[in-house]
């Protein structure tokens, strides 16, 4: 199974990003999950024009990203709270691409802060708006408090008790991730 950590702050300074790689070194645990980190920060998306497969010049990195994209399994949105809010560089990425990128793919919801709550406003906010993609949100979702006390810049765990969310975040996650990939699987044996 494929699974993209989307990393979706592209400020400068950005401090979220050492979750992503985080959740990459969690996630390499687990044999049968092929990893990648698409870094938004590195496929810098024009502001919404039209979505790539129908404008007229898209840029190599949306070409890139898409690629990226359609070849993912599930994804991980790993995002800031700004101002109540996911990033606008996720919306972005989002509506940039058709809906197929992401349609009956698991989708789970990562937010960051460095204040205590961890991005509650942010998180519900993608829960509305993921099925809009077609996608299917996981219910249970990962909010990292405190981002600097949990994870150092290389995305090393320094806060041992924060292994018990990891766990059970990622149990929860990867049960319906699994469940979604293998019914396509299925689906697509039954129709070739």
């Amino acid at each position: 199974m494929n699974l993209t950590i989307v990393s979706a702050s592209t400020r400068i300074g950005r401090q979220s990003h050492r979750v992503a790689l985080g959740l990459k070194n969690y996630f390499a645990q687990f044999s049968h999950v092929n990893l990648t980190i698409a870094d938004l920060a590195d496929y810098p998306i024009p502001l919404f024009e039209e979505v790539a497969q129908r404008h007229p010049n898209p840029q190599p990195s949306v070409i890139e990203l898409g690629k990226i994209l359609h070849q993912s399994d599930a994804f991980l949105f790993v995002t800031p709270e700004y101002n109540g809010s996911y990033t606008p560089a996720l919306k972005n990425m989002v509506d940039t691409y058709n809906k197929t990128e992401f349609a009956r793919k698991a989708i789970g919801i990562v937010t960051v802060t460095t204040g205590g709550l961890g991005g509650m406003r942010a998180a519900m906010q993608m829960q509305q708006l993921i099925p809009a993609l077609f996608a299917i949100a996981a219910p249970h979702m990962l909010l990292v408090p405190h981002m600097t006390q949990k994870f150092d810049e290389e995305g090393n765990l320094i806060d041992e008790h924060y292994l018990k969310n990891l766990d059970h975040f990622a149990k929860e996650f990867l049960w319906l991730a699994e469940a979604v990939y293998e019914k396509k699987q299925k689906e697509h044996l039954h129709t070739n």
